[in-house]
């Protein structure tokens, strides 16, 4: 409040407190207007350097190194497990990193234990929380602390056993590493993030929400220059999908490459130095050794790389993906019935009160538009391999027609090739509209 003043002979004094007290004011907004203004500067450098200028097109061309970023929980283990390992052999991966690659595979030394879920982004923060708060409440169990476990309908709410889901959401850590979290990983903004600059950054959103804007706009720039995006609700699609875009030209890379490598070694014998453990053979053996310790390998179902098509990709995919999913069965079974009576069913999650799922969505609202770009990216990426399809379908007709081009063929097969196009575009077309039918639905 302002100062009041009483008689004449107080007016210097007042008029002094006013000025004082306006200044004060100006000045505290302005700190805090310079703190937004600074962060907001951040932010605009940021999404400058982090937006590529090159044109965008719609070739799905495989560079040199294929890069797989996995967002945790999606189902990217079965990925890496039933498609990447039966693509790439050991020596040809990189070591993992759920963040940007700030090292050279060249110079890894092999270690005695791998890489450990420990050692990883996310769970290198959530599983020391998440166990500590377990063997904090299962103690207090043991000194009485808690009530004895009763029956109820939402075994979200079991305070005694885990942590309340409502508990959980609102924690500090949930807020710093889970909520939107797929789109700041995609960003390249995790806590765990080589470059200084991605720490202002998030410390800038952290401040002032309404920066999420810019994280949102570099995230789904990036999933537009992806090769591939998948959908773990398409997961069975998405597969497919993946052995016709990705699949089919890592496969043709891995031929030209044998064929390239086999004549260099019919003309030349290879000599590598003993003495130079980054070159040669030395270089390739300690990925190879860094490598087969991260993760449980499963080389007794892996098919001949040489002889790879897209079809026995799928083939292994499926063999792979049914015993993933037993064996993680089984896993989860166990680990539940240690802290029964637990249960996160599908059942189960539809006993979580709408009010919950309303602020979970709320504190995740930049991974739901990040979704829905994915799931227009994922529906281009489907007519983008309709329509390879049809070109395929197409110009095997022409082989087996007995024409090499439509110029060298009699007037009824150029019909007969013609009438065929014609099918497969309305197919296309009427594919089309009926999806177009169920958006609008």
């Amino acid at each position: 409040m302002t100062p009041r003043c009483k008689g004449m002979s107080h007016i210097f004094i007042c008029d002094l407190l006013i000025f004082i007290y306006l200044v004060s004011t100006l000045l505290t907004v302005s700190s805090s207007g310079d703190g937004y203004l600074h962060c907001e500067s951040i932010m605009r450098n940021w999404v400058d350097s982090s937006i590529e200028t090159k044109v965008h097109t719609d070739e799905l061309i495989l560079k040199d190194l294929l890069f797989f970023l996995h967002v945790p929980r999606t189902g990217g283990r079965t990925y890496f497990q039933c498609l990447l390992r039966k693509l790439y052999t050991s020596p040809q991966e990189c070591p993992r990193s759920y963040d940007k690659l700030r090292l050279n595979p060249r110079r890894i030394r092999p270690k005695s234990h791998g890489v450990s879920t420990l050692d990883i982004w996310p769970w290198k923060y959530l599983v020391p929380w998440m166990r500590q708060d377990l063997f904090a409440r299962r103690h207090a169990r043991e000194i009485g602390r808690f009530r004895k476990t009763e029956e109820t309908s939402n075994p979200y709410d079991l305070e005694e056993m885990a942590m309340p889901l409502q508990e959980f959401i609102n924690d500090p850590i949930a807020h710093e590493i889970i909520h939107n979290g797929a789109t700041f990983q995609v960003a390249g903004l995790t806590n765990n993030s080589y470059l200084e600059e991605s720490h202002d950054v998030r410390n800038c959103v952290r401040k002032h929400p309404e920066f999420g804007h810019y994280v949102l706009e570099v995230a789904k720039h990036r999933l537009d220059h992806m090769l591939y995006v998948g959908l773990t609700k398409e997961h069975k699609k998405s597969a497919n999908m993946f052995a016709e875009l990705v699949g089919a030209q890592v496969i043709s890379q891995s031929e030209a490459l044998s064929s390239t490598e086999q004549e260099t070694t019919n003309k030349t014998e290879p000599s590598f130095s003993s003495s130079d453990p980054v070159d040669g053979l030395n270089q390739v053996e300690d990925i190879a050794g860094y490598l087969n310790k991260t993760e449980v390998p499963s080389p007794h179902d892996e098919p001949g790389r040489e002889n790879m098509t897209v079809g026995k990709l799928m083939e292994a995919y499926e063999k792979c993906s049914s015993n993933l999913r037993k064996s993680q069965a089984t896993r989860r079974t166990t680990s539940l019935k240690k802290i029964s009576p637990v249960n996160f069913s599908k059942k189960a999650r539809r006993s979580v009160p709408a009010s919950i799922l309303d602020q979970i969505q709320s504190l995740n609202s930049l991974d739901v538009e990040l979704y829905n770009h994915a799931q227009d990216i994922f529906r281009r990426q489907e007519k983008h391999v309709i329509h390879s399809e049809g070109n395929l379908k197409a110009q095997e007709e022409l082989q087996t027609s007995g024409c090499g081009s439509l110029f060298s063929c009699s007037p009824w097969k150029i019909l007969s090739i013609i009438a065929f196009l014609a099918v497969i575009v309305l197919v296309i077309l009427v594919t089309k509209r009926r999806r177009a039918g169920k958006l609008k639905m």
